[in-house]
């Protein structure tokens, strides 16, 4: 895959998101991809405003600085273009002119464009109401241009969530948690360490002013400051630090390597972070993995870290002597224990390592292509051939867990517009594509069909013949008397498996504990459910785990089709794909609403989804 990434700053500049794209870039040129970064030629805080080198290579990575105009806040780089045109994948970090121009041109350049939200624009509360005004318009916009959008942080899916309700997923920035390993003092010192940039939403000065108000009940704190100046100067810190009786308790390392930062946190224990915005909190999870205790403000992404680790202290920095007491009795416990909270930051920090984060990327560019599974009408739809759907299904069947397997057509799809239930099961279905129409869609929204049509009619009747598995199969569902014919046939042609039971689809709701139990007492693994859509994917959801069934099929007419009450289309209609038309003139009282009526409308919104430039699902599939 050819992935290029299109971001502001890049190397040599030093930053969060810097650091994101750098790790994330080099974890994808070690699996195989060609990888190239396409950034501003010139760094936003170096002095002489010089230019740098228009093209490098670096750890296999191919970096390609373009010329700007404007201001750093919104540099305008139209020749960023030229540099898309043989991607697969066009990977934009952060909302900014890349983000529009690239949305705005995508009929021209036809390139398919995945964002990630790095906290948008909202840093600082510079132009705030500007901001937002704009956020809500042309940003807007601009989203209907990218194919999937990767918040980088529970928070940022709450914020673009207001623009962008579909097509929006969680994927949180790996870090590299090797850079600072096992740095922090291996013994309690009253050291704390804060790094990154001397910007005005990192909040230095709250810093300072919480080590004079812990310096009042323990002068023997002090305090590093670790970044690169940036809207902050060094010399403002300082005068603040002097002014509060605490000069002499800090200690600055400007613009410092990665060695240096590592010396740094070899004499701390205590990680610092008072910032009022961050996307995710990326250097909070490096002061983990060095074993630092994270003391931090409490804004979303550090309430998400602490919650999920179950490591940190939490403080209010608008109050100082609040927060300073609340670390101080934290601190006695961490003090006590600090070998083993030493070593449960390092482990807590591992679960956030690049690896990771990239392989969720990789199946989310995938998912974008469709290369293996097809999101239409929000349901992720698996892209497999007949066999490669059998190996699946007996995989999932080693792992001895309940699975719903669903089969998606038109109607099925349409069905979870208005019955969230039924959107809720194939969430966590397993689910195939049947039919013309999500042929139609497929080619609309993906460039090309899925490469066969499983629909649950054939594809059971060759499961079970091609399972390499004896399984003890439960039909449930048709008229009376209905899933007796269907078990004898299917026993027919497959006559290696043990179909030990039957019940109609028509009992009492005051039946469905004895349905359940008999189901159960049978000893089935597979249960076919036949009872229309949405209502079998829906109990299936409901109550497959009760039945003791470790898969459990939604199949639709089959049991009709095997009993011979409805018969199937000739074999030349089947091919031709027509079987749709065969069936309306056979129950056209029953079925026209479905092809006359539902079908253009599937086919409508299905035409909505390709002009919101949706391609994935809130949740990507593992």
């Amino acid at each position: 895959m050819h992935i290029v990434h299109v971001v502001r700053q890049f190397h040599p500049a030093v930053g969060g998101l810097e650091g994101v794209v750098d790790s994330l870039s080099a974890e994808q040129v070690a699996n195989g991809h060609r990888v190239r970064v396409v950034t501003l030629d010139r760094l936003f805080n170096a002095p002489d405003g010089s230019r740098l080198r228009p093209h490098e290579q670096r750890n296999g990575v191919d970096i390609v600085r373009i010329p700007f105009l404007g201001s750093k806040r919104y540099p305008i780089a139209f020749s960023v273009i030229r540099h898309i045109r043989d991607a697969d994948i066009v990977h934009v970090h952060g909302v900014d002119f890349f983000c529009d121009y690239l949305a705005w041109t995508a009929l021209l350049h036809r390139r398919k464009l995945v964002l990630s939200t790095h906290g948008g624009f909202f840093h600082t509360d510079f132009a705030a109401r500007l901001k937002k005004l704009y956020f809500n318009t042309v940003t807007r916009l601009s989203l209907r241009g990218y194919s999937g959008i990767a918040a980088v942080s529970v928070s940022d899916k709450r914020l673009f969530k207001t623009i962008r309700s579909r097509g929006l997923c969680v994927i949180e920035n790996g870090v590299d948690i090797d850079k600072y390993a096992d740095a922090s003092a291996s013994m309690p010192t009253k050291t704390m360490i804060t790094v990154g940039r001397f910007s005005s939403n990192k909040r230095i000065d709250h810093a300072i002013r919480f080590l004079a108000a812990i310096n009042r009940h323990d002068p023997d704190w002090s305090l590093t400051i670790a970044g690169r100046p940036w809207d902050v100067s060094p010399e403002s810190l300082q005068h603040l630090a002097n002014e509060l009786g605490v000069g002499s308790r800090i200690r600055m390392v400007l613009n410092p390597s990665d060695a240096a930062v590592r010396e740094a946190m070899a004499r701390a224990s205590v990680f610092l972070s008072a910032s009022d915005y961050e996307g995710f909190g990326l250097v909070a999870i490096e002061g983990l993995s060095a074993g630092l205790w994270p003391v931090l403000s409490a804004i979303p992404p550090y309430v998400h870290l602490v919650q999920r680790t179950g490591l940190g202290t939490l403080v209010d920095f608008t109050d100082v002597d609040a927060a300073a007491r609340q670390f101080l009795s934290d601190w006695e416990t961490v003090s006590d224990a600090h070998t083993d909270h030493r070593r449960r930051a390092m482990d807590a920090a591992a679960g956030f390592n690049w690896p990771a984060a990239n392989a969720r990327y990789e199946q989310f560019y995938r998912t974008v292509s469709g290369q293996h599974v097809r999101t239409i009408l929000d349901v992720p739809i698996l892209v497999k051939t007949a066999e490669q759907a059998v190996d699946l299904l007996d995989r999932q069947y080693e792992r001895q867990t309940p699975a719903v397997v669903a089969f998606a057509n038109a109607h099925t799809l349409n069905s979870t517009v208005s019955h969230r239930d039924m959107q809720s099961a194939l969430d966590r279905a397993i689910v195939f594509n049947d039919g013309i129409g999500v042929d139609l869609a497929s080619r609309l929204l993906f460039g090309t069909k899925f490469p066969e049509n499983l629909n649950g009619t054939d594809f059971i009747p060759h499961y079970l013949q091609s399972s390499r598995y004896r399984h003890r199969v439960f039909l449930l569902g048709g008229k009376p008397g209905v899933a007796v014919k269907a078990a004898q046939r299917l026993a027919c042609l497959a006559p290696q498996h043990d179909f030990v039971g039957t019940c109609h689809g028509y009992y009492q709701p005051c039946d469905l504990p004895r349905v359940l139990a008999q189901i159960r007492h049978s000893g089935a693994d597979i249960l076919l459910v036949a009872m229309g859509n949405p209502h079998q994917e829906a109990w299936l959801n409901q109550y497959l785990e009760q039945t003791g069934c470790h898969l459990g099929f939604g199949v639709g007419g089959l049991f009709d089709f095997m009993a011979g009450i409805v018969p199937r289309a000739p074999n030349w209609v089947q091919q031709a794909r027509l079987e749709w038309a065969y069936r309306l003139l056979q129950e056209p009282t029953r079925l026209w609403r479905r092809y006359l009526v539902q079908m253009p409308l599937f086919l409508l919104r299905v035409a909505q989804q390709w002009l919101t430039g949706v391609r994935v699902p809130n949740v990507i599939p593992r």
